[in-house]
């Protein structure tokens, strides 16, 4: 037995008494908790540690670590010590206080960066906000256009006349209204507005972009752009290469055994891994629009020279390298225009992300997506925080370049304009960056995401509201359990998608789930979010795909940006990590609200879990909008938000589905099934599971999966009607 003492002080030599100090074992695969202890009063810890043996019975050295109590978030770079030493006094092991509380991002480096006061921050629920608060700024720029995107979808062929123009993305429909006759619906006595777009009056961004570039606004835009890493790259399509093309794991275990039995069929072997590369190098190219953006623009810039006088536009369009598998993606959204005002945006440039916070099944305003509607979120930003933000982008657009590397050209630092009506905010950025992608990180990766999280959820005391795409992450999952266990009045409350769109996610979400609700019981309510149409013989029910990634503690804290709850977001990918030897994560940025002292409520915070509430639960007004200043949304004195407001919310909304009712259900959300498995990833089986009839013959409701496409051009639905959903409805 190995005997470790020592206490634990803060910079100042303050004792630090409740702190856990664990011994650590690390293997090639795997980490070990040897022995744990809580720091005293005096912030001493005593550790007894079996000694473990390696190889020809030589003692294992292990680690000794310091940890948060509630979250286990680690307060210290790990302290190698010896196996061989049956007593080891440490003395003092001193912990930065910035490190141990609070709701500031170190990133272990005892400082907090990227932190301001003073920034006027607006929540942007759902694309129809986004998007025109992207056009909004677009037009008003002054100067300058920075531009972080993972897609943009682009017309295929550029025309000096936008009207001869086949339409992908379109920011703002302006009137009359697209409201297209419905073919399923009996035709209206009375004409309807058009269903068409209006091509010469209709925002698009590609086009906004170019009126600004012409007038003389310079513009950068930065694309996640994936390719193949050397040699992790090569032998992962190698090995995987046959089941990305289709070939079968027969076929996968056949390329193996044929390394093995001689040179006349390393041929076929090579012939199998040029068709995986190619098909590969296919798909990749499927997801980026570096090549579209810098044709369509390059000829819209070249127009320019037309007019007279001549115009010289100044639009560079880069893409962000991501070598897989070792670097993930480049999934950082936003918008910095002027140096003085951001978006940090929640949805990619495609039109499928345009959707509003009615959601309904059929919208015409989605175009040719035939998918789930989408709820998302963002936040606009004017401040301080904008230079952190714009910061971020030159040190993304500087990565790769060495000449025209891009500086900050205002002096000033920004700030919100006086009669800005949105509430003033302390905000950190915070990013999750893969420390073998950016060299100035020097091989340590930035997760200040993750730990973003973690300190929140140490501070709660009252309730966590969460909404994300993903919900996968372990350590996420095991802060949140520890959590609910020592605070026995905290609730939590989850917004999640019936199925994630990663093939292994909705099995590992399911267990996530079931985790949490084991350490929490009833103070933990997963909910997933629908939308009803009442006008059909049988009302359509169908699943809204939420792709936010936001959340809420205690009226508090808040959080919004593009980083998803799994492990490529925020720590280690269970997929990409192993096949690159290493860490992978992508390329991340949130927007974190900070409260000026431990507890105090932030305008902000209020206002977002009010405004999320009132959409979730469908709570309106006398004119059937939603409504984030009902009193429903005030809290009493000894209220639960999940007792007193969801569960029986949702209740109502099952209690209406399975009768099917001829009424309209707004903004309607039901409780996550207790048995899944991960099994329940259709809507009717997600449905079946809740109770609800969904017999094909006696069923009184239909179980829609995805919406119709709608034509811009044509002003047309596709033939089909929305898709319903039969998977599971026959034994």
């Amino acid at each position: 037995m190995i005997t470790v003492t020592g206490r634990v002080v803060d910079e100042n030599l303050s004792k630090m008494p409740g702190l856990v100090v664990q011994a650590v074992g690390e293997w090639l695969l795997t980490s070990k908790v040897l022995a744990s202890d809580t720091t005293d009063s005096a912030g001493q810890f005593v550790l007894q540690v079996q000694e473990i043996l390696g190889f020809e019975d030589v003692p294992r050295p292990f680690n000794l670590r310091v940890t948060d109590p509630t979250t286990k978030r680690v307060l210290t770079k790990d302290k190698l010590l010896s196996g061989s030493d049956k007593n080891q006094a440490l003395g003092d092991i001193t912990v930065n206080s910035i490190e141990a509380t609070g709701l500031l991002v170190t990133n272990g480096a005892g400082v907090a960066d990227f932190v301001s006061d003073d920034n006027a921050v607006k929540l942007l629920v759902d694309g129809v906000e986004a998007f025109g608060q992207v056009a909004e700024d677009i037009k008003n720029a002054k100067q300058t256009i920075n531009i972080t995107q993972l897609f943009f979808s682009l017309p295929k062929k550029f025309n000096r006349d936008p009207s001869q123009e086949a339409p992908e993305l379109i920011f703002n429909f302006f009137a009359p209204d697209l409201v297209p006759s419905d073919p399923l619906l009996p035709t209206p006595a009375t004409p309807q507005p058009r269903g068409v777009t209006n091509k010469t009056k209709d925002e698009r961004p590609e086009r906004l972009l170019v009126n600004a570039a012409l007038a003389n606004r310079k513009i950068h835009l930065l694309l996640n752009e994936p390719s193949i890493a050397w040699p992790e790259g090569i032998f992962w399509i190698a090995v995987l290469g046959p089941l990305a093309v289709g070939l079968g794991a027969e076929v996968a275990t056949g390329l193996l055994a044929l390394i093995g039995i001689g040179l006349p069929f390393f041929f076929i072997a090579l012939a199998l891994v040029v068709v995986a590369m190619v098909e590969v190098e296919k798909f990749l190219d499927d997801q980026t629009h570096v090549d579209e953006a810098r044709n369509y623009f390059a000829k819209a810039i070249a127009d320019g020279v037309h007019l007279s006088p001549p115009v010289i536009a100044d639009i560079l369009i880069r893409g962000f390298r991501q070598n897989l598998p070792k670097d993930g993606v480049f999934h950082c959204k936003m918008m910095i225009t002027d140096e003085e005002r951001a978006v940090v945006i929640g949805s990619p440039f495609k039109q499928r992300y345009f959707d509003s916070v009615q959601h309904s099944i059929a919208d015409a305003h989605r175009g040719i997506n035939s998918s789930d509607a989408i709820h998302d979120l963002s936040v606009s930003v004017a401040g301080p925080a904008v230079r952190h933000l714009n910061d971020s982008f030159l040190f993304f657009w500087n990565e790769d370049i060495e000449a025209g590397k891009l500086q900050n050209n205002n002096p000033k630092e920004p700030k919100a304009p006086a009669n800005f009506t949105d509430p003033l905010c302390k905000v950190q950025v915070v990013r999750t960056l893969n420390g073998t992608r950016f060299a100035k990180l020097d091989g340590k990766s930035e997760k200040g995401i993750l730990e973003g999280y973690l300190r929140a959820f140490a501070e709660a005391e009252h309730y966590i509201y969460l909404e994300n795409q993903y919900f996968t992450d372990s350590v996420i999952t095991e802060a949140l359990v520890e959590v609910l266990k020592k605070k026995t009045d905290l609730e939590l409350i989850m917004v999640v998608p019936i199925k994630p769109d990663v093939y292994f996610y909705p099995r590992r979400q399911a267990c996530r789930i079931a985790q949490i609700r084991e350490a929490g019981g009833d103070r933990v309510g997963i909910f997933t979010r629908w939308a009803y149409d009442e006008t059909r013989t049988r009302p359509w029910v169908a699943p809204v795909y939420i792709h936010a990634k936001g959340g809420v503690v205690d009226d508090s804290w808040a959080t919004v940006g593009s980083a998803n709850l799994d492990g490529l977001s925020l720590d280690y990918n269970l997929l990409l990590s192993p096949l690159a030897f290493g860490e992978t994560t992508a390329t991340e940025l949130n927007v974190n609200i900070i409260p000026p002292t431990k507890g105090a409520i932030t305008s902000f915070a209020e206002q977002m879990r009010k405004r999320l509430f009132a959409e979730q639960l469908g709570i309106v007004d006398a004119a059937g909008k939603f409504n984030p200043t009902d009193p429903l949304l005030q809290p009493g004195p000894s209220h639960k938000w999940l007792k007193d407001l969801w569960r029986p919310r949702a209740q109502a909304n099952l209690d209406h589905v399975k009768a099917g009712l001829k009424k309209p259900l707004p903004g309607f959300v039901l409780e996550y099934p207790k048995e899944d498995g991960g099994c329940l990833d259709t809507p009717r089986k997600h449905l079946k599971a809740l109770g609800v009839n969904t017999d094909l013959r006696t069923g009184v409701i239909r179980p829609i999966t995805g919406t119709r496409s709608f034509h811009f051009d044509t002003g047309s639905w596709d033939k089909k009607p929305e898709r319903e959903d039969f998977d599971g409805a026959l034994p």
